[in-house]
């Protein structure tokens, strides 16, 4: 990668939301869905380059059995694994030089891919995966090179992206609330593909002075998947919900920060999801020098939102299971077109989507009767269900990066090194194999909603702001004993101590 030029100077994103007046992907000019197309083409074309090599791999690994395992065998191996490695990079560039999206946009792409495959090489995700149906997100983006651009220049008049100037009483304080937001609302242009994107967006905060632009991201991602509405006339389909924000990437002059207090000198932080009680949700433990040890935990109302969604989707399934139950008990209906026939002969393993299909079908050909009606009540029900629980989703999700960004900030200020530990995987008892799979099931929901991953992300940003030195000793798999150092406290500390630690005790940050 080449060296910046201003590598002193911090990167910030600034974002913002916009309003596009292309609400969903199904409504993009024709130039910007084949800047998508030509992306999504791209990452297909890699994952099956990736798949390509993993199948290289096992055969090449095949030919040492594992009780041949000797230093010989290793140094006859790593030369022809180096060299597949070596080809499968050379193959990604050529796949990406070839294809027909702009080179930001292909550049992007790819390394969002090899990012993916560290990613799985590392164990901390499965491997990449093909990207199929309708798409539910797209980013366009634009770099600049040579150390980018004055930020001020996005107020002109350029091709790639340009916005309305507002003017400085916008981000007046003395001003009221209400009139710097008017005086904040501008319009703007982004160039996707061979497509020009209008938009309207409100700067609520301004650019920083002196800063230099380094890419520019449009993003938009689906919220809410398309539902069903019924009315006198019948029903119809309604559209899915898409949000939209532009990113700017910027270098930010370094700002001399005053002198903070002392800080204590190194704390660790055992990262390690669990369940204590039925209320709680302890997220790691923090031991600090002096031998006190607190755990973290989640917000009560975060946790009470994730378990009423998942009762929402519990309904959701339910509601599915009982209007199978009913479609298959009514007579096979003979006059419907053959496509329809088929859908209504394997309703036994058909899930939401096959019913949709299948009532797309039923309205296509101007079908009337009990059948449309039950399918009719199902898409309505189940579309009030879906919408409610992906919005709870995205409110406790909103809640909980707010929690961790606000934990991670005050254990940085606190701290000047910490030593954080995660635990890979939480232990399932030696139950049957059914109750066994259902405790792991059960924990990698719950692993899912703390996201350890984006904790540490949160805390490594931090981090970066306050001078914090963060040491990742990785799993947390060793044994407890303190290093010979000039620091009194580095301590290493094990799975086993955290679980002695009191599960009832509430966190200083629970807020």
């Amino acid at each position: 990668m080449r060296q910046r030029k201003r590598a002193d100077w911090p990167l910030c994103v600034y974002q913002y939301w916009v309003r596009l007046e292309y609400p969903t992907w199904a409504h993009l000019p024709e130039g910007a869905k084949q800047e998508g197309e030509a992306m999504r083409v791209l990452w297909n074309q890699l994952v099956d380059a990736f798949e390509r090599r993993q199948a290289a791999y096992r055969d090449l690994v095949a030919q040492f059995p594992p009780t041949a395992e000797s230093q010989a065998a290793a140094e006859t191996v790593r030369p022809a694994l180096r060299q597949l490695h070596k080809s499968f990079f050379a193959e990604t560039c050529r796949l990406t030089a070839e294809c027909s999206a702009s080179w930001a946009d292909r550049e992007f792409i790819h390394n969002q891919f090899l990012a993916a495959t560290g990613r799985f090489f590392r164990k901390q995700s499965g491997p990449p995966r093909q990207k199929l149906g309708p798409p539910q997100e797209a980013h366009f983006q634009h770099r600049f090179t040579s150390g980018g651009v004055p930020a001020t220049r996005i107020f002109g008049r350029s091709q790639r992206l340009h916005l309305e100037p507002v003017p400085p009483a916008a981000f007046n304080p003395l001003l009221p609330q209400r009139q710097r937001k008017r005086l904040a609302r501008t319009a703007g242009a982004f160039q996707a593909g061979t497509a020009t994107l209008a938009f309207r967006t409100l700067l609520h905060r301004p650019l920083p002075a002196g800063a230099y632009l380094k890419a520019a991201a449009l993003i938009g991602r689906q919220v809410v998947c398309g539902g069903y509405h019924r009315h006198a006339e019948g029903g119809h389909r309604t559209a899915p919900r898409w949000v939209w924000s532009l990113q700017l990437t910027l270098e930010v002059p370094p700002v001399t920060l005053p002198t903070e207090r002392q800080r204590k000198s190194v704390a660790a932080l055992h990262v390690l999801p669990q369940v204590c009680g039925d209320d709680q949700f302890r997220i790691g433990v923090l031991i600090d020098a002096s031998g006190r040890e607190e755990a973290l935990f989640l917000p009560e109302d975060v946790l009470e939102s994730w378990r009423y969604k998942r009762r929402l989707q519990g309904q959701v399934d339910q509601l599915l299971a009982e209007t199978k139950r009913r479609l298959r008990a009514l007579p096979r209906p003979a006059h419907l077109a053959p496509a329809a026939l088929s859908l209504f002969d394997h309703l036994g393993t058909a899930r939401a989507p096959g019913l949709w299909r299948f009532l797309q079908s039923l309205e296509e050909t101007g079908a009337t009767g009990e059948l449309l009606e039950i399918l009719r009540h199902w898409a309505e029900q189940s579309t009030k269900l879906s919408r409610e629980a992906r919005g709870l989703e995205r409110h406790y999700l909103g809640h909980r990066n707010w929690f961790y960004r606000n934990v991670v900030s005050q254990l940085c200020r606190r701290y000047q090194r910490l030593i954080v530990t995660t635990a890979d995987s939480q232990p399932v008892p030696s139950a049957g194999q059914d109750k066994a799979h259902a405790q792991a099931h059960e924990a990698a929901t719950y692993r899912q909603l703390a996201s350890p991953s984006r904790f540490l992300l949160f805390l490594q940003q931090a981090a970066i702001k306050t001078g914090t030195e963060i040491h990742k000793e990785g799993s947390a798999q060793y044994q407890v004993g303190v290093r010979e150092s000039s620091d009194p406290f580095e301590t290493q500390f094990s799975g086993e101590k955290a679980e002695t630690i009191a599960k009832n005790q509430r966190s200083l940050w629970s807020l």
